[in-house]
């Protein structure tokens, strides 16, 4: 099979996350890069011990510039010294703001000036809307409120993130200054602008030593809340996998990363439009370069630090590591078809006759998946209509023709129905104009709004036995159709990523049968209080569950119930003892944590009489 490797930048500053390419390195071999020429004076100008590194990383391909900059042996043998971290016994918490123990003014100007000034003190996003936070511009909180949606507002900025009701909804746009208030809430209290590997490992060193919570951002494209933390420091991670991919595009490959266009490349294993073809995003990594929690700066690969590679490999983030860079496979250049479609019902198509229409489309997820295709659809019920709208069905290194032939007797099963499908269908060269054109920023946050406040998401992964076996499917179409007569949404996608590279790494097993990736979600009411948000987690976790009695196996981690009770079998399969066992060899004192993360059962975050388990409180050990 063809595959070649590529070399990617996984953090960045966290202000200017404009990426570049910055040189061919080799045939079918590519660096993304986010220069940066401030970093290269660190050694000048920093209160820390910092040398460039002159040798190339031990996974055979050059470091990055930033990757050179790192704590010289001097500095390193300090953090030593001072070992991992705290080993906080139970009922002892991260130190908190308004402790004895919070480090002062005086000590963060000293950090400051060791970071070169890119110590960001959280101003919260909508802080202008308000007139407590001495910012307040009704102009610019204008902007803001129309901003508020966009999820590019919010990975632009250094802490904000995009589902607030896991920050505790602490400083939302208002256009009531006068009587509001804003507040930190869940958001971190400085973030690290980040510029190279030496920046990471001071930020950890004063981390450890002042017993602080240390959180990654990724991008912020998060539905559980990992990119918060009451209390924190925090450090910015990650281009988005539409950078990745129109790099890769630009060179003549195709790389495999997620479907959101604004996440990054590897979130919770990676399932991608191209996983019928090529399997996981996560199976795609060889190697990675890795500041761990002890702040040394190594590289996780086959040979090297194996175990902590396999973890990384689908592991989840923000647990082992703040990652700075992946060797990652791509592949050739391929065709696609996509095709886009909806009927609904209405005086002349009936519920029964809608609800015969997804039962036909489920039972044909088998033969659609063993043909390498995906999908992304939404069933919603509003206003008494059900509408179920296919955006996009994409089939990978597939002519018209052979598209044609696959969809055909779903089509004539359809029409011998009576639902009149008319398929809006075009053929692309490449997958980047196809993704491009079919997941856009408006689409791609599925039953949850960026920014909002309204919803709550979950998932159900079904495996290939479900559609395959007559009565477990019957089962199964009972459950999804209870779930849509009950009101509830389905976002959904036909994919079966399998194991196609026949690897071996930290992606759960259950992903490697799965057919149907189903999305579902409650409605939270404007404005709710406490109370109104526990009910509806409450009533959630009922209706989520009787989605779960039609014989799903897991849950996928990234638009997932945050509630799950199961949730280290739910999200990470099999794979979950061994992944623990490496947390603790590589993190044995908790310096990364991240709710619902391997190891996170030790830990819970004190936020009290805000009806959702958020992010807005201490963390404390169990």
């Amino acid at each position: 099979m063809f595959a070649a490797l590529i070399r990617w930048i996984l953090f960045a500053s966290v202000v200017n996350m404009h990426s570049r390419i910055a040189k061919v390195t080799a045939a079918f071999s590519l660096v993304l890069s986010l220069g940066d020429a401030r970093r290269l004076d660190l050694e000048k100008r920093s209160g820390a011990a910092v040398a460039r590194v002159t040798t190339d990383s031990v996974a055979g391909a050059p470091w990055f510039e930033y990757e050179r900059h790192q704590l010289a042996e001097d500095g390193l043998e300090g953090l030593r010294a001072r070992g991992p971290g705290p080993e906080l016994q139970p009922g002892e918490c991260r130190t908190f703001p308004g402790d004895s123990s919070w480090p002062s003014e005086s000590e963060w100007s000293d950090l400051n000036d060791q970071l070169n000034g890119s110590l960001i003190q959280t101003v919260p996003v909508a802080a202008p809307c308000y007139k407590d936070w001495g910012v307040y511009n009704k102009e610019q909180c204008d902007v803001i409120r129309v901003n508020f949606t966009n999820p590019y507002f919010h990975e632009a900025d250094a802490t904000s993130t995009m589902w607030p009701v896991w920050q505790g909804r602490s400083c939302l746009p208002t256009d009531d200054p006068d009587s509001s208030t804003c507040t930190l809430g869940g958001y971190p209290v400085y973030a690290v602008n980040v510029s190279t590997v030496a920046h990471i490992q001071v930020a950890l060193a004063f981390a450890r030593a002042k017993n602080l919570r240390f959180v990654i951002k990724n991008t912020g494209h998060c539905y559980l809340g990992k990119s918060n933390g009451a209390g924190a420091l925090s450090v910015g991670a990650g281009v988005t996998v539409r950078e990745v991919y129109e790099a890769a595009d630009r060179y003549g490959v195709s790389a495999l990363g997620v479907l959101a266009t604004l996440a990054g490349i590897l979130r919770g294993g990676g399932h991608t439009p191209l996983s019928g073809l090529y399997g996981m995003a996560a199976d795609q990594a060889l190697a990675f370069e890795v500041v761990t929690a002890d702040g040394k700066f190594v590289t996780a690969s086959e040979t090297s630090n194996p175990d902590l590679y396999w973890a990384l490999q689908g592991g989840g983030g923000s647990t082992y590591g703040v990652v700075t860079s992946v060797i990652v496979r791509v592949h050739p250049k391929i065709h696609s078809v996509m095709s886009t479609f909806d009927f609904q019902t209405s005086p002349a198509l009936s519920n029964e006759t809608f609800f015969a229409g997804i039962r036909a489309y489920l039972a044909h997820f088998v033969p659609f998946t063993d043909a390498g295709t995906y999908s992304y659809f939404a069933i919603t019920f509003a206003n008494g209509t059900y509408t179920f709208s296919m955006q996009p069905f994409f089939a990978p290194n597939h002519t018209l023709a052979s598209f044609e032939r696959l969809t055909k007797p779903l089509l004539d099963e359809w029409a011998s129905l009576g639902i009149p499908i008319v398929p809006n269908t075009t053929v692309y060269d490449a997958f980047l104009p196809a993704y491009l054109d079919n997941w856009s920023m408006s689409t791609e946050v599925g039953a949850s709004v960026v920014g909002g406040t309204n919803s709550l998401p979950s998932n159900r992964l079904f495996p290939r036995a479900n559609f395959a076996d007559p009565a477990k499917f019957n089962a199964t179409w009972a459950a999804v159709a209870r779930h849509m007569k009950g009101g509830h949404r389905i976002i959904g996608y036909h994919q079966s990523p399998q194991n196609r590279l026949g690897v071996d790494n930290g992606v759960s097993s259950v992903w490697r049968s799965v057919v149907a990736f189903l999305i579902t979600g409650a409605d939270i009411p404007a404005g709710a209080d406490a109370a109104q948000l526990a009910r509806a987690g409450g009533g959630h976790r009922r209706h989520d569950g009787g989605l779960a009695r039609g014989g799903a196996r897991g849950r996928g981690r990234g638009r997932a119930n945050v509630m799950e009770p199961d949730w280290q079998a739910s999200f990470y399969g099999e794979q979950y003892p061994r992944l623990l066992e490496i947390k603790r060899k590589w993190d044995p004192t908790g310096v990364f944590y991240a709710t619902t993360g391997v190891g996170s059962e030790g830990w819970e975050v004190r936020a009290e009489g805000q009806g959702l388990p958020t992010q807005n409180g201490r963390l404390c050990r169990l």
